[in-house]
Formats: structure tokens, sequence, C-alpha cells
């Protein structure tokens, strides 16, 4: 169940400081945890041009009926 805040000017002003002050500390912390993650390069080897030929403006055509 979600309930509003009644706050006034003041503490909401208060409030807006504080979790700016929480989340630029979150921010800044220095992280212990590093993710080895390398970016994936894939080689395309097959070649489209073979597959599609003298046929070529059909399957644009054919494509472009998906999109719309």
């Amino acid at each position: 169940m979600a309930t509003e805040l009644n706050l006034s000017a003041t503490q909401f002003i208060i409030l807006v400081i504080v979790l700016t002050l929480a989340l630029a500390a979150l921010w800044l912390k220095k992280s212990y945890i590093q993710l080895d993650i390398e970016p994936k390069t894939d080689s395309v080897t097959d070649n489209t041009t073979r597959n599609v030929g003298t046929r070529y403006g059909a399957y644009i055509q054919s494509q472009g009926k998906y999109n719309n």
C-alpha cells in the first residue's frame, strides 16, 4: 500500500537535501566489485548476396512489408 507523505515545505527541502547527499555518497563510493565483461565481436562469415541473387528488389520489398 502506498501512502503519501504530508510534509511541510521545510521538511520537504530537508528531505531533498538528505536524499541528494545520500545519492552523492553512493555515487562516489569506491566499489570493490568489478565485472569482468569483455565486448563481444561478431564476425559475419555468411554472404547474403549469394542468397538474394537477382531477386534483390523483391527481397527489399518483402522486408519493407514487415515494417509497415
